[in-house]
């Protein structure tokens, strides 16, 4: 009987993964349940930290005394932001719906930077305009002109850096709204770029609680109750999938394979690929994933961007651009890693003050191998406008048609982890695989022992019937 237990553990814990499943199990999202909690309240918070591309030769280069625009990167602007989930409901179908709610607190001790100094930055809400109008009629391209000069709206706007960013009022804004169709209208009455990041989101998320199959844990499975979008080219590239980040199916990270994340933003589902094993916190493993240097290169470079694309190869973004204006309410704004990092050479022609650099702009997650998810990481990506230049409004040169302007760049790092957590994560690695250890060898020995012992009272009792 013991050996039958001995052998039974043995083939367990070495052939088996029931162990790596058990632990794993405590991961699954069930209400009321420490695991929901951590993901509905996470226990760790992120540090956003913002950097403005100001622009210091307006004067000089519309004068053409300067042949390129010269930008001077300001920041950090350090802010605290808590992410948590409202609204949620645990279904019937082992999946849990939710908004996400965000809310970001300026930090003076960790700035250097006020945030009540003025920035020369892209006009955002005109050049919106003049996309929009661009292919219209004569009245309506004139239309947008009388605006422009009553609103005395140029290409280049000095801003306070916390109206820029959490939202100022614009004449424009409100002069649109009467000139375009209700479809195309901006749905907000102040503009901000990041003014959707101070707030709880209209949209409402449903993933899977990983109850099941464990395959599936915090996998997006709809947006707004649809599994898939409209926007892109192909069926694979509109449907739904990937987390939000915060969690990944613990299984894949034991093969190493790609990740996807479901960036709103872009509308699209991210990947990140196996880099290298590091060490964090004195000693505790992860593994790094980064974003791949091609994500965002031409379909001619990486034939699997041709989905976002809309027209012929000619008309696609230039390598290290993502179009991304269809999540934007229409404006021509493009996603790049900072500082075009990965972009094609032509981006900086205009440009003077742009410095890519891989340790300071790449996009990496380190990630628990066991528990999946990330204890470390920067997310980190670039805000740019491209230039519309419509037949009857006054010409913007020496700008022109197709330009892209670098605007700022967003970093999102993990902030402080308490000695609680640090704990929780050591035990995680260090204990649990101690356990793991002990049992392997432990059921072998005693295995063997058992099996030694069946062996020798076979050959007594052999020996015995012998005599």
């Amino acid at each position: 009987m013991g050996f039958v237990i001995s052998a039974t553990g043995f083939f367990i814990m070495w052939f088996t993964e029931l162990y790596n499943d058990t632990l794993i199990s405590r991961l699954v999202l069930r209400e009321n349940t420490l695991a929901a909690d951590w993901w509905a309240n996470p226990p760790l918070h992120s540090y956003l930290n913002v950097y403005i591309f100001n622009y210091t030769n307006i004067d000089r280069f519309n004068d053409g005394t300067d042949e390129k625009l010269i930008v001077e990167e300001i920041g950090p602007y350090v802010y605290y932001e808590k992410v948590t989930k409202e609204d949620i409901v645990f279904n019937d179908n082992n999946t849990i719906s939710y908004r996400e709610k965000r809310v970001n607190y300026y930090l003076p001790e960790k700035n250097t930077w006020s945030d009540l100094a003025n920035v020369t930055v892209p006009n955002i809400p005109m050049l919106t305009a003049m996309k929009k109008v661009k292919d219209r009629g004569f009245f309506i391209q004139v239309g947008l002109e009388a605006a422009l000069t009553a609103t005395r709206s140029t290409v280049f706007k000095q801003l306070p850096v916390n109206e820029f960013l959490w939202g100022y009022e614009d004449g424009l804004i409100s002069v649109s709204k009467s000139m375009l169709p209700p479809e195309e209208r901006p749905p907000f009455e102040k503009f901000g770029l990041l003014i959707n990041r101070n707030a709880t989101s209209p949209d409402n998320f449903t993933i899977h609680t990983g109850e099941g199959d464990i395959r599936q844990l915090a996998k997006l499975l709809s947006l707004n109750g649809e599994d898939s979008i409209d926007f892109w080219t192909s069926d694979e590239c509109n449907l739904m999938g990937g987390t939000d980040g915060s969690q990944f199916p613990p299984h894949l990270l034991q093969k190493k394979d790609k990740l996807e994340l479901y960036i709103k933003d872009m509308c699209r589902k991210f990947p990140l690929e196996y880099q290298k094993d590091v060490t964090l916190f004195d000693g505790i493993p992860a593994w790094r994933y980064k974003a791949p240097d091609d994500v965002f290169a031409h379909p001619r470079v990486n034939p699997d961007n041709q989905c976002y694309c809309h027209g012929s190869d000619d008309e696609c973004p230039r390598s290290g651009l993502f179009n991304s204006s269809i999540c934007a309410y229409g404006a021509p704004i493009y996603l790049s890693f900072p500082h075009f990092f990965t972009g094609d050479e032509s981006l900086y022609e205009k440009i003077e003050g742009l410095h890519p650099d891989p340790e300071k702009h790449v996009t990496f997650a380190d990630i628990h191998p066991r528990l999946a998810f990330p204890i470390n990481g920067a997310s980190r990506f670039q805000i740019n406008v491209e230039v519309f230049q419509p037949g009857l409004v006054s010409s913007l040169h020496p700008l022109r048609e197709g330009d892209i302007l670098p605007v700022l760049w967003l970093e999102v790092v993990p902030g402080e982890f308490s000695d609680e957590l640090i704990s929780l994560i050591f035990h995680s690695s260090f204990s649990a695989n101690a356990v793991q250890i002990g049992l392997r060898y432990g059921t072998l020995l005693l295995t063997a022992t058992f099996l030694a012992l069946l062996i020798g009272v076979c050959w007594h009792r052999g020996k015995n019937s012998k005599q």
